[in-house]
């Protein structure tokens, strides 16, 4: 259901007694001592921002030492706004404000609305006729939130509705959020946010009803939103109003970020509460050699991140028999792609196997792009669901992509010591960057300490090893004899003392050049499990030698089980 602008821009006057005490009186325990010092020191009543920037019409709070009649505190109870208040007066540029509230180290004022942008003096007479005077910028667009405990932070002073005739508080009379409903796409709720500051902003269409929300932007956790109406309450001097329609995905996200823009300038961060649970993920089936075109848009499914963004992502349902080997390629020039696979345990929840969201990237070692290689072996027959999304360093990343699904590209090896004959040529696996690569996948035991070698007369080779969650644990360029490449305890790259738990491997052989081919050979050994003096000697001298271990920097960001795995879902939608 549309509910127009109009109607809950007149209808929420009656609630504003949620946020009286963050107009009247605003804590003043966050102010810093420094900004004190100046005799006069003007902010936002709402944001308290230490860049002393409010617009006209705005609700502002000047500090300062003041002298009140009886060094009481006085508040306004009628309307027009008095301009004197316990003796107290202010002027600004030589025009009178309305005074909410005065006391002795804190007055609540009204800016007149006929002041220009630039800055201004404000002089405040004491009740026994002294004054003290500051400065502050006035500007088109500074905009301020309320919040519940009237200090700028925390639980927003806001209002939930879904018809603009009742509503909800989001604060708790303690200032602790309450659970706020997401809505649907068939019955939107929509979140009312009290700010000052935002109303003069500059809009392109500012009669159009629905105030100045072209020149406004609101994101919950990052995600954008759709403004309805953002401009003045129109029933509490100095007080806006943003009316913005909350993203279902954001259901069971619990405490979320609100982060309003007004003419380029950010409102200080507030926070509601997301209640409910997460949505049901939505998917469609892929099967194996099927490439996909789609897009992240703004209105996808939507994971919070570990590190509290929140990522768009896109779906996709198979099932898979132990011992499959897998490849994903996701590719895009619009964001940071990752591939995050999952396994649907028994009762519809999501277990992380593995994610990449840099292999797609191999050529020569500059990181070329930000596509995705995932190269995978499944443990067991079940069904899996591919994510696509982008990386822990792109949160809310949107656009185009393709994704190529295939079975059967990594061949099994087992420990020896006869070296086995391959090449690399146009029909491998090739990264998004142009080099060719083989991948081999073996069973190891944890502390075995294993040495692999690839041998190339036709290009220098180079060497990865993955675990099964595609984390990379080692890598190396030349401590092989020549341009050969040696992945052992000594190697010089990436020393892999032993293997780190018993599991799937796997192992990535590459010319590490775009395009380049020819003949190898590939030997996986187990090794004794002592180091001798001559090894240990060996590594130290190879230290020295200037190999292309910067790979390590364009593929490796930290283990992908601590990246990935606390991203938070729910099992996906029956039927899927």
């Amino acid at each position: 259901m549309f509910i127009s602008a109009r109607i809950i821009h007149r209808l929420v006057f009656p609630a504003i007694a949620l946020s009286a005490a963050a107009l009247l009186l605003p804590s003043v325990r966050h102010f810093s001592a420094s900004a004190q010092q100046a005799q006069v020191t003007v902010v936002s009543a709402a944001s308290y921002a230490s860049d002393s920037t409010v617009t006209p019409a705005s609700i502002a709070a000047a500090f300062g030492s003041f002298r009140t009649q009886n060094d009481q505190t006085f508040t306004a109870v009628s309307k027009p706004l008095p301009t004197v208040l316990g003796g107290v007066k202010v002027t600004i540029a030589g025009t009178e404000a309305g005074l909410f509230f005065v006391s002795k180290t804190q007055i609540n004022f009204l800016v007149p609305a006929s002041l220009q942008k630039g800055t201004v003096t404000i002089t405040v007479t004491n009740a026994d006729n002294s004054t003290v005077t500051g400065s502050f910028t006035i500007a088109a667009a500074a905009p301020g939130i309320f919040t519940a405990l009237s200090d700028g932070k925390g639980i927003a002073a806001a209002l939930t509705t879904y018809d603009g005739a009742v509503y909800a508080a989001v604060a708790n009379p303690d200032g602790s959020g309450r659970d706020v409903d997401a809505g649907s796409s068939f019955r939107t709720n929509y979140l009312v946010l009290y700010a000052t500051g935002i109303r003069t902003t500059p809009a392109t269409s500012p009669n159009d009803g629905d105030g100045v929300a072209e020149a406004v932007s609101v994101t919950i956790q990052g995600v954008p939103c759709r403004v309805t109406y953002a401009g003045a309450q129109g029933g509490f001097d100095g007080l806006d109003q943003v009316n913005v329609a909350i993203p279902p995905a954001l259901a069971g996200f619990g405490t979320v970020v609100v982060q309003l823009t007004a003419g380029g300038r950010a409102a200080n961060p507030v926070n509601i509460k997301m209640g409910g649970q997460l949505p049901i993920v939505s998917t469609q089936r892929i099967s194996p050699g099927e490439t996909f075109s789609g897009a992240l848009t703004i209105d996808d499914q939507v994971q919070k991140g570990n590190n509290g963004g929140s990522f768009f992502f896109d779906a996709y349902r198979f099932t898979g028999s132990a011992n499959t080997s897998l490849l994903i390629d996701l590719r895009s020039v619009s964001f940071d792609a990752t591939i995050l696979l999952y396994k649907i345990e028994a009762g519809g929840a999501l277990s992380f196997q593995a994610a990449d969201d840099q292999l797609g990237g191999l050529g020569e070692g500059r990181g070329e792009n930000d596509n995705a290689l995932l190269l995978t072996v499944l443990t067991q027959t079940s069904d899996y669901i591919i994510f696509v999304t982008t990386s822990d360093l792109n949160p809310n990343g949107i656009g185009n992509y393709t994704l190529t699904f295939r079975t059967g590209v990594i061949t099994p090896l087992s420990y020896g010591t006869t070296p086995i004959s391959a090449a690399i040529n146009t029909t491998d696996i090739q990264s998004s960057a142009g080099d060719y690569l083989d991948a081999y996948w073996f069973q190891g035991t944890q502390g075995d300490r294993v040495q692999i070698d690839m041998k190339s007369t036709a290009f220098d080779a180079y060497l990865l090893l993955n675990d099964s969650t595609a984390d990379l644990l080692s890598f190396d360029d030349n401590s092989g004899d020549g341009s050969d490449a040696r992945i052992s305890p000594t190697s010089a790259d990436q020393p892999l003392p032993a293997l780190p738990k018993t599991g799937i491997y796997i192992i990535i052989a590459t010319p590490y050049a775009v395009n380049r081919t020819g003949a190898y050979t590939l030997t996986l050994q187990k090794l004794p499990p002592a180091i001798t003096e001559a090894a240990s000697a060996a590594r130290d001298e190879r230290q020295f030698r200037s190999g292309r271990s910067g790979v390590r920097n364009n593929l490796g960001r930290g283990p992908n089980l601590e990246r990935f795995a606390l991203r938070r879902i729910i099992a996906p939608g029956e039927g899927q």
